[in-house]
């Protein structure tokens, strides 16, 4: 089954008449994009054809998600009575638990950069012997949007997504119907265990516990001491900590000696997912299926569980077919990668504005901390000063080894003596691509660029297999 497109990039519906296409082809009146080194499947595009939907014959494709925290499962398929064709289904390994750890790396850098900042202003006050304070325009642009970065992202990638999977498989946009498994975790009760009727209301919390060592019973030198390590999803909160003396608390970590008591996890991946989904409901054509419904489908159709076949049971329980045909079905990984990546500039060159070869303003409007004035601020120019005036556009500076590496996280390329694809996983030298595919190519994680031809480059979410 082929999906098909026409010349002005109107989708249409799936074919089977590969000889009708490849006769197109030889002729030079469709053009097939995809497939191959891509990983991607193929699809026709008719360069002399322009569909018309006034005629189009009455069909639905669905496009079904189950959500997730580190991979999302999504199934592409078209209900045909009792039956559902399977085109597509897989699974979408995420880039959501990194947010966390990026956005600290940053925290950690803007507060040494302010720490920086005040230290030479109290230097400057004391030399100067007076106060020197800095003036800063407040910003309100964290007003508008409080949201954290883990959920926004969260909530772009499943919804970009669905973008992929329509470019993937091109169909009528009045005929897809976009579903999605509506999970709702309970972080209470799996955190603290079931309770219920009126047990519910009740706070599980306990009392502090008496400061004193719980293995010696000493009152000094007290640490606290986390149950389940942090590291492994512990919480903060107090039936988490104990305290310890230094010495029990040294001979804990050693190993030398065992607590019987048990602590509390922490389950910040379905606190998050919670507040993703529910971000979600928002949009108005997403269809959510109950998820009783999809594991009561997924039963009936005898699909083991994973995150591909929950999506594939959410699309069934939506449609209500009762059989499943995989006879054109197509299995994808996905791979979601960083496309902006700030580590390959160094420096930001400003656009300058010269009249004569003197410079007479910077940017077009002022950024942060700047002091000469901009092009907004001498607007309207005279004409005189129009006639002589240059613009110099800002420019990246890119950093040395950035900038000489051949690729980039993300880019598909083909090893041309084997003719296998794969796809570059990280740059930490100027010679090598380096992906852990390679292994089972070449024996090895890392290759010469040119032994290798670059197919695609990168695209956010890539196909990984």
């Amino acid at each position: 089954m082929v999906f098909t497109v026409d010349k002005n990039g109107r989708p249409g519906h799936p074919t089977r008449r590969y000889d009708m296409i490849r006769k197109l082809r030889k002729r030079g009146k469709a053009r097939i994009v995809g497939g191959g080194a891509s990983g991607k499947p193929p699809v026709v595009i008719f360069l002399d054809r322009e569909f018309d939907y006034s005629r189009t014959v009455g069909r639905k494709l669905v496009v079904a998600l189950d959500p997730g925290y580190r991979y999302i499962g999504f199934a592409v398929c078209e209900p045909r009575g009792r039956e559902l064709i399977v085109y597509c289904r897989g699974v979408l390994h995420t880039r959501i638990p990194e947010i966390k750890g990026l956005m600290g790396e940053r925290r950690a850098h803007r507060r040494f950069r302010r720490y920086i900042a005040r230290y030479k202003k109290r230097r400057l006050s004391a030399r100067k012997g007076r106060v020197l304070t800095k003036y800063k325009v407040p910003r309100d642009v964290r007003s508008r949007d409080r949201s954290n970065a883990t959920l926004r992202h969260g909530v772009e990638t499943h919804l970009n997504l669905y973008r992929k999977l329509l470019r993937f498989f091109p169909f009528p946009a009045h005929q897809v119907q976009f579903v999605m498994e509506d999970n709702v975790f309970d972080v209470r009760a799996m955190t603290w265990g079931k309770v219920y009727g009126a047990d519910y209301q009740k706070s599980p919390r306990v009392p502090e516990s008496e400061r004193k060592c719980v293995l010696c019973g000493s009152r000094e030198g007290l640490h606290r001491h986390h149950l389940v390590p942090r590291k492994r999803g512990g919480t903060e909160v107090r039936e988490n900590k104990v305290c310890l003396c230094k010495g029990c608390h040294e001979d804990v970590h050693a190993g030398r000696v065992y607590l019987p008591v048990g602590g509390v996890k922490q389950w910040r991946e379905l606190g998050t997912m919670n507040a993703v989904v529910g971000v979600l409901r928002e949009v108005p054509w997403i269809n959510f299926v109950p998820a009783p419904d999809a594991v009561l489908k997924r039963r009936e159709l005898g699909l083991e569980k994973g995150h591909a076949e929950d999506a594939l049971a959410a699309a069934a329980a939506f449609c209500g077919s009762a059989e499943l045909r995989t006879s054109w079905e197509r299995c994808f990984t996905l791979v979601k990668f960083r496309r902006h990546s700030r580590a390959r500039v160094h420096a930001q060159r400003d656009r300058l504005y010269k009249i004569n070869g003197v410079i007479v303003a910077r940017n077009r409007r002022k950024k942060t901390d700047q002091k000469e004035a901009s092009f907004a601020d001498i607007s309207p120019l005279p004409r005189e000063w129009q006639r002589n005036l240059k613009v110099y556009p800002g420019t990246k500076v890119l950093n040395p080894f950035r900038r000489d590496t051949p690729s980039v996280g993300g880019d598909v390329w083909v090893h041309v003596p084997t003719g296998k694809r794969f796809v570059v996983t990280s740059v930490t030298s100027k010679e090598y691509l380096y992906s852990p595919q390679l292994k089972e190519i070449v024996g090895k994680p890392y290759v010469r660029p040119d032994l290798c031809r670059r197919v695609i480059r990168n695209e956010g979410i890539v196909v990984w297999e």
